[in-house]
């Protein structure tokens, strides 16, 4: 399978996590959905369900993967909101809980490699693969939230093969939870000194952008890769070994 892989980076990232509200926790690196955001940006795709072009049709059946580049580093920072419901009128801002102040959850430096692959849109792979390697994107990528641009570089074009295995592979991505066999012993081969991560995040969503499917996954947040017994995984040209979601 056709491959395109690229690198995505920026100095600052917010990926809020579903189950928090005033004082927001982020994501350790982009939920597929919020990647499949940015991919849509670059390749210039409506976000109005009402068009030819809407980006959840247009990125339907598309393989997604993503590897951390550099350690986790997350910082809190206190940020001031205005109550948009009550100051209407930025010159006119309601002196009672006109503004407010929250705590934020941000990930500092994030970089992450990023491969995508769509055999089912060949055009539309063709495309994405023109605009990074002349380093163009449509609309302005960004990282979450828009006050966090989002930088990205062409790496390359490369085959995935898929495989299958009962032995304990290096996995260089996310993987999911339900990707790992758990009926022959340990699914994680712990290694000291580094540090697993298991989150839940969105993956899919439906035309009105509501997530209808979620997926516990696992990675490392030093950005090492994992040691596991996965159902099945990607392997590519140059030896890594990858998870796609869909």
């Amino acid at each position: 399978m056709k491959t395109i892989v690229f690198d995505l980076w920026g100095d600052w990232a917010h990926f809020k996590k579903f189950y928090t509200t005033a004082s927001p926790l982020s994501f350790h690196f982009p939920p597929i959905t919020a990647l499949k955001g940015i991919i849509g940006s670059i390749l210039g795709l409506s976000k109005d369900k009402s068009e030819a072009n809407f980006y959840l049709k247009e990125l339907e059946g598309l393989y997604c993967a993503i590897q951390l580049m550099k350690p986790v580093k997350t910082f809190r920072i206190g940020s001031n909101w205005i109550e948009t419901k009550k100051a209407r009128y930025l010159s006119r801002i309601a002196s009672e809980k006109g503004r407010y102040q929250t705590i934020i959850e941000l990930i500092k430096d994030p970089f992450y490699r990023i491969y995508v692959a769509h055999p089912e849109n060949n055009a539309l792979f063709e495309k994405l693969a023109e605009l990074l390697k002349e380093h163009k994107s449509i609309y302005t990528p960004y990282l979450g939230i828009t006050e966090h641009i989002a930088n990205f570089k062409f790496v390359e074009e490369t085959i995935a093969h898929v495989r299958d295995t009962d032995a304990y592979t290096t996995i260089h991505s996310v993987i999911s939870a339900e990707n790992l066999k758990q009926d022959a012993g340990p699914a994680v081969q712990i290694q000291e000194g580094l540090a697993y991560q298991r989150d839940r995040i969105p993956v899919s969503m439906d035309e009105h952008r509501m997530v209808i499917r979620y997926e516990s996954v696992l990675y490392e947040m030093k950005a090492f890769s994992v040691t596991v017994k996965p159902v099945q995984y990607w392997e590519l040209e140059n030896g890594s070994n990858i998870h796609f979601f869909r």
